[in-house]
């Protein structure tokens, strides 16, 4: 899947906040359900417009934040994953 930077200047944004959600022994692509909640709750204590970095060691998370982002009107700016398995995704809480 590889590394996917912001479309529109190249680079990584630079994050207001980041998230580190880790899981431990928990069956791959089951991050979903707690993760989402720990993202809302974490955009609601940011300023509109602000940017979040999330990091997951779950690289199924990738299609479950960008549905989410979709459905939430957050914006996702760009994801990364590395060859950890740690996925990085950059988040852009919604103006209003």
């Amino acid at each position: 899947m590889g590394v996917e930077r912001d479309s529109q200047t190249g680079v990584w944004p630079t994050p207001d906040a980041v998230l580190h959600w880790a899981t431990v022994a928990a069956p791959q692509g089951s991050v979903c359900a707690v993760l989402m909640p720990a993202i809302k709750a974490t955009l609601r204590e940011m300023a509109p417009g602000q940017v979040l970095e999330v990091r997951v060691n779950d690289a199924t998370a990738r299609e479950d934040i960008a549905s989410w982002c979709r459905l939430s009107g957050n914006e996702l700016l760009a994801l990364a994953e590395e060859p950890s398995q740690l996925l990085r995704a950059y988040l852009r809480k919604e103006q209003g």
